[in-house]
């Protein structure tokens, strides 16, 4: 299915604590058609494998039910989406004890994390350290606003780096005046989806 450009989010979360500490986890995010005036709930895919109850590690689409049953419109938030995102990988525990379902997308994740926490904790480090290892991939896109990272190379960002640590803007003024493409805000509203 083909998705128009401005419906597909790329974001990469970085895990800072709990079991998936250090973990990179790149994501997708599908928003409806008509968003932001539709209530059904966008779909988060991982492209890494992630081992997590919620998780179907065959897809790598994320189970939003628990926390989002209808996408109200005007009450839910893609920051309210990203914040259960990031509070699923540093609580897995307590994730997993409030959600209320009997069908996990990862049943055996849920067996491990309820019965042999050890085990589970090895498979999650499992993941991170994947994770870890493809941060540095090629893009699987040619849309320009995937996310990639590069290794350090001291001759393309030590320049950079010196700039910031003299409190100057990183980048020289001729680099801003390029074009503006698109902004999710108009400056000075809060129209979503706008053309600058």
């Amino acid at each position: 299915m083909k998705h128009n450009i401005s419906t597909v989010w790329y974001g990469v979360l970085f895990v800072r604590q709990g079991f998936y500490e250090e973990g990179v986890f790149r994501f997708n995010i599908l928003l409806p058609d008509q968003y932001p005036d539709d209530k059904t709930v966008p779909t988060v895919i991982f492209q890494n494998e992630i081992y997590h109850p919620l998780v179907n590690p065959f897809t790598g689409v994320l189970d939003l039910s628990h926390a989002f049953s209808q996408w109200r419109c005007g009450e839910d938030h893609i920051w309210q989406l990203l914040k259960y995102m990031q509070y699923i990988f540093n609580e897995p525990l307590e994730c997993v004890r409030l959600t209320t379902t009997t069908k996990w997308l990862n049943p055996e994740a849920f067996e491990l994390i309820s019965q042999n926490r050890a085990a589970f904790i090895t498979k999650a480090k499992d993941c991170v350290n994947c994770s870890k290892e493809h941060i540095y991939d090629k893009p699987t896109t040619d849309d320009p606003h995937y996310i990639a990272f590069e290794e350090y190379n001291e001759d393309v960002h030590g320049p950079i780096k010196q700039r910031i640590k003299e409190g100057k803007d990183p980048l020289p003024s001729t680099a801003a005046t390029g074009p503006k493409g698109l902004s999710w805000v108009k400056p000075g509203e809060f129209t979503p989806l706008s053309l600058e």
